[in-house]
């Protein structure tokens, strides 16, 4: 009887070990529109061919973004989409981007030059706090290698004309939404010290590409929207 539950405790345990690793596969980041070695993608660089150093960095990483941020957090003054804006909010909205959104913006808010890292590749050379721009050679980007304009991806510092972050989801506030359960509304998760803020990475999860636009889960039927908005 020992052995046949030990057997029995192994094969779930291996089983389970299986279901994670899918789970972990399904993020890659080559091939999409964030491998910026990709030709084919309106917007890349000829440089290097480095995938993961245009966002981490093992060592000499900024100490105001994590996980090990290879950028500085962009620092121009935002306009947040809150209730100054829109009478229709009614929970708390922070009065700048926190957290994760500030990782995002430091390429889609179009300030800093996609390669100003704190440490290059390779050998590196790169000093924690200050970042250097390599001047590689980039396709399709603006003056001062910066996010292009033109580009849908580019949210620009003015935030009132995109969904709201660094917003304290807050179910007493505003009984039109989804409860939370322990830190996650369905299948998206939320941030900050006590795992209530709505972040780009709520809705986004930068390594996976596989829904479009890097969606965490399908928008068919509005999917996405409802996970949170009860309508």
């Amino acid at each position: 009887m020992n052995t046949l539950r030990y057997i029995f405790s192994v094969t779930v345990g291996l089983a389970t070990l299986g279901l994670a690793g899918a789970a972990l596969a399904q993020d890659n980041v080559t091939g999409t529109k964030h491998d910026l070695t990709l030709v084919a993608n309106t917007v890349h660089q000829t440089s290097t061919a480095q995938i993961c150093v245009f966002c981490h960095t093992p060592h000499a990483a900024s100490l105001t973004a994590q996980p090990l941020w290879n950028r500085d957090a962009s620092v121009p003054a935002y306009q947040m989409y809150n209730s100054t804006w829109s009478s229709t909010i009614d929970m708390t909205v922070a009065g700048t981007p926190q957290g994760v959104s500030l990782a995002c913006l430091s390429c889609h808010d179009g300030t800093v030059a996609l390669d100003a890292f704190h440490n290059a590749p390779g050998s590196g050379g790169g000093v924690a706090g200050t970042d250097v721009s390599e001047g590689y050679t980039w396709v399709g980007t603006d003056v001062g290698n910066v996010f292009p304009a033109a580009s849908f991806a580019m949210l620009d510092v003015d935030l009132r004309n995109d969904h709201p972050i660094s917003v304290t989801y807050d179910t007493a506030a505003d009984t039109a939404f989804n409860a939370p359960v322990a830190g996650r509304v369905g299948g998206l998760p939320l941030y900050g010290a006590s795992a209530n803020q709505v972040e780009c990475g709520t809705c986004h999860n930068p390594h996976n590409a596989t829904n479009g636009t890097f969606l965490r889960i399908s928008n068919a039927g509005s999917a996405l929207c409802t996970t949170c908005h009860i309508k």
